[in-house]
């Protein structure tokens, strides 16, 4: 039978070679084994070839790669998938094609493969049409919404549905912060009662193990005990962690924005009868979401630098001008109150203890203002210039708010002093008139602190 397939090997024109496949005696995939290979195959492979090797000593382990092989050698299912080969940085379009076998333990398959430079769209596009009308109506979903994370949900929500798993999640994660965090979740109700947010086993540092894990794959797929105990070998811990949690299975596959990692797709519980059909949908997928996900997160970055002070997180003059902006423009005015604050002695500080303790000092100001106000109702407008514009709040809710302000400030005076001037605008008058007043009136107050501080009259 050998000398048969070298036979058949060496009459197909791409690299091709025959893999035997071992069905165990519990029905799970055993030892895979390359038989024999045309001279495409061993050229491109390179001399660590040689006949009836495992296909694991010539290329990494890879159980995406061994359950496409189980599937088409012994249930003779012809199988197809176009992959991003990482070990050798190009894609593989990749056919597995049944043989005959006269053995029950046993099947053979014809593995013949292509490279491309990159991910090429019309192999791509070659799925099945169920995958492909749910790729399309996630894109349009994606581009037509004006709420992007609420689009992003919904396509998770089709993703999970179609592979009847208990839940989903997208994970973003930020390298340079050490961060990862939840872009957006969905759970089938009465399916996955144990999701737990309070004690979320999914972080950073574990994050970080999954791409050594997917390996020479571009997806991670957990479907059988076996895939678990192989998987344990690797990361005991995380294994422990999905036990503990009732995972019976796993999808996982990364969101790239080119060669860069952003996040990362994963179902869990899935109908692993659909385990083709799963990765089928994720893998291609995934290759929208981590290009749409890249672009918003990077506008969302340019946003963040354009309204925010980067130094205490607060929003900026120029955040607080759309704000005034949207105010005038109104043709039924809301009531809002504001606090106009001046932070006491900072040039003194910059002077004597260098500008790293004046920044502190202006973080600190924040913090302590955050623990009376909501951070969207705090401005830092200039170099020690706060502003507190709270909207739709009754003038006696805004004093009480102003007098407990006040008391702080007392009570918190050796550390941190402030000066500050206060205006409630019933809608009555504009608003350059309500910041001017407030501001009148913050500079009586500073007035009143250098003539008790004489000695801070240096800023």
């Amino acid at each position: 039978m050998t000398m048969d397939f070298q036979n058949f090997v060496d009459s197909v024109a791409m690299p091709c070679c025959i893999l035997s496949v071992q069905k165990k005696p519990e029905g799970t995939c055993g030892e895979i084994r390359i038989v024999c290979a045309n001279q495409m195959y061993k050229t491109t492979m390179g001399p660590k070839y040689c006949d009836d090797m495992l296909y694991s000593e010539l290329v990494p382990q890879d159980n995406t790669f061994e359950d496409l092989c189980f599937r088409a050698a012994i249930y003779h299912e012809r199988m197809r998938s176009y992959v991003e080969t990482k070990f050798l940085n190009c894609w593989t379009d990749q056919s597995f094609v049944p043989l005959a076998s006269d053995r029950e333990d046993i099947g053979y398959v014809q593995f013949v493969f292509e490279f491309t430079n990159g991910p090429d769209a019309e192999r791509m596009a070659s799925v099945s049409f169920d995958t492909a009308a749910i790729v399309i109506r996630s894109c349009i979903k994606m581009m037509g919404s004006n709420d992007f994370q609420e689009s992003v949900a919904s396509v998770l929500q089709d993703v999970v549905d179609t592979a009847e798993a208990a839940m989903g999640r997208i994970m973003v994660v930020n390298h340079s912060k050490r961060e990862a965090d939840v872009f957006c979740e969905y759970v089938r109700k009465n399916i996955w009662p144990y999701a737990d947010p309070e004690n979320d086993p999914i972080t950073y540092d574990l994050i970080q193990t999954w791409d050594a894990l997917i390996g020479a794959s571009n997806v991670l797929i957990v479907q059988n005990e076996g895939d678990f105990k192989n998987l344990e070998k690797k990361n005991a811990e995380w294994v422990a962690s999905m036990r503990e949690h009732h995972v019976k299975s796993l999808a996982l596959i990364p969101l790239r924005r080119l060669k860069n990692v952003i996040g990362y797709l994963y179902v869990v519980n899935f109908n692993v009868s659909k385990v083709i059909e799963v990765k089928e949908l994720i893998e291609l997928i995934s290759f929208f979401l981590g290009s749409e996900i890249s672009s918003y997160l990077f506008f969302r970055r340019l946003e963040n630098l354009s309204t925010f002070d980067q130094l205490t997180g607060l929003k900026n003059r120029y955040a607080l001008t759309q704000v005034v902006e949207t105010l005038d423009k109104e043709t039924d005015p809301q009531p809002y109150g504001i606090i106009n604050l001046d932070l006491n002695g900072l040039k003194v500080v910059n002077d004597k203890e260098g500008h790293v303790a004046g920044d502190e000092l202006l973080i600190k100001t924040a913090e302590f203002l955050r623990s009376e106000f909501r951070d969207d109702d705090l401005y830092r407008i200039g170099g020690d210039e706060f502003i507190v514009l709270i909207l739709g709040i009754s003038e006696e809710i805004f004093n009480r708010r102003v007098e407990n302000l006040r008391r702080m400030i007392e009570e918190n005076e050796d550390e941190i002093s402030i000066a500050f001037g206060t205006f409630w605008n019933d809608g009555s008058i504009s608003t350059y008139e309500a910041f001017l007043t407030a501001d009148h009136s913050m500079y009586a107050d500073k007035k009143e602190y250098y003539r008790t501080h004489p000695i801070q009259r240096n800023e």
